[in-house]
């Protein structure tokens, strides 16, 4: 008897939080993406030696793909301000920017992960590294996130926002 009441209990907390937070869903959802995006850089500690990134990009001839790395970088960032703008006004306006942003940064992983997969197929002397298919995997997860974030947005946007002048 106390099971079923925990999982009422459970349930209406759900629905209480999503009725209260529907809203910021997008922003978390970009907050997480922007982490894969952003926390796994290479470093270094006594012992443990963590690869990823700029392990990945630096054994390349291409030297575009630092850019496109860099450009991946600041879109995330401006993402997560963007998204908690958008969570506040819900205006067409932002929504639109959020969602080109987001179709930029798609590109810019395609074009990211397409550098090594040419690379591969060009060079004799090269082969993907397990670091590389894992830089590739990470920023693609971020962009799933990204995306589902973008479907959230546009489901909550508010087509009869008016700017209110303060």
């Amino acid at each position: 008897m106390n099971n079923v009441k925990t999982k009422e209990t459970f349930g209406v907390f759900i629905n209480r939080w999503y009725s209260y937070n529907k809203y910021k869903i997008p922003v978390i959802l970009t907050i997480i993406g922007s982490l894969f995006f952003t926390l796994f850089l290479d470093f270094r500690t006594s012992g443990f030696v963590f690869r990823s990134h700029i392990s990945a990009i630096s054994e390349l001839t291409s030297k575009i793909i630092g850019f496109y790395l860099f450009a991946m970088y600041i879109i995330s960032m401006v993402q997560i301000f963007n998204s908690i703008s958008f969570s506040r006004k819900r205006s067409p306006l932002s929504l639109v920017l959020f969602t080109v942003l987001n179709a930029i940064q798609g590109l810019l992983v395609f074009l990211y992960s397409n550098e090594f997969l040419v690379e591969a197929a060009t060079r004799t002397d090269y082969t993907l590294k397990n670091y590389s298919l894992m830089s590739m995997g990470i920023f693609a997860i971020g962009f799933v996130f990204y995306v589902i974030a973008t479907i959230f947005a546009w489901v909550y946007v508010d087509w009869k926002y008016v700017k209110i002048e303060e």
